[in-house]
């Protein structure tokens, strides 16, 4: 099984950044041109993505969708998933797996947010299929941690100042 990571440190408190940890299917923002053309559109998720035992349907444009279960929900830590069933569009070329969010204070008012995925290749595995797929989810993680720490500056500015 292979794993793709990216970790990113976002200015804010571990309890700000767990309010806004979120699904690649949740984001607002349109993807960059680079995600649109590798990845359908995601569309929305319908469930509860942290509460363990809950099955989450992430959906996506043309009909495609993944189902994650989550596995674990650590208050302001950690929330992992298994990917339980998948349209064809994402099992034709490689079997996701699942994933993880975990979170670790940093000094003063830091969070560092690791993201990974992990995912099984379907036919050959070479080195340069394997760059390509963990380009495309790095891109994405980054994509989903770059939405987080706006949410969190957009929050902070609808916040009336204290007199």
């Amino acid at each position: 099984m292979n794993i793709a990571q990216t970790e990113r440190i976002i200015d804010a408190d571990i309890a700000e950044v767990w309010d806004k940890v979120c699904f690649y299917e949740e984001v607002k923002a349109r993807p960059n041109w680079f995600l649109r053309w590798t990845l359908p559109l995601p569309v929305r998720t319908v469930g509860d993505h942290k509460t363990v035992g809950t099955l989450c349907r992430c959906e996506y444009g043309d009909g495609q969708y993944i189902m994650k279960r989550i596995t674990k929900s650590t208050h302001n830590a950690a929330l992992e998933f298994s990917v339980t069933e998948a349209s064809e569009q994402f099992q034709r070329h490689l079997a996701l797996k699942g994933g993880s969010i975990h979170l670790t204070r940093l000094s003063g008012s830091q969070t560092l947010v690791n993201m990974a995925t992990s995912y099984q290749p379907k036919g050959s595995d070479s080195a340069l299929r394997r760059l390509l797929v963990d380009l495309v989810i790095r891109s994405m993680h980054r994509f989903v941690m770059r939405d987080m720490a706006e949410s969190i500056r957009h929050a902070r500015k609808a916040q009336p100042a204290n007199c």
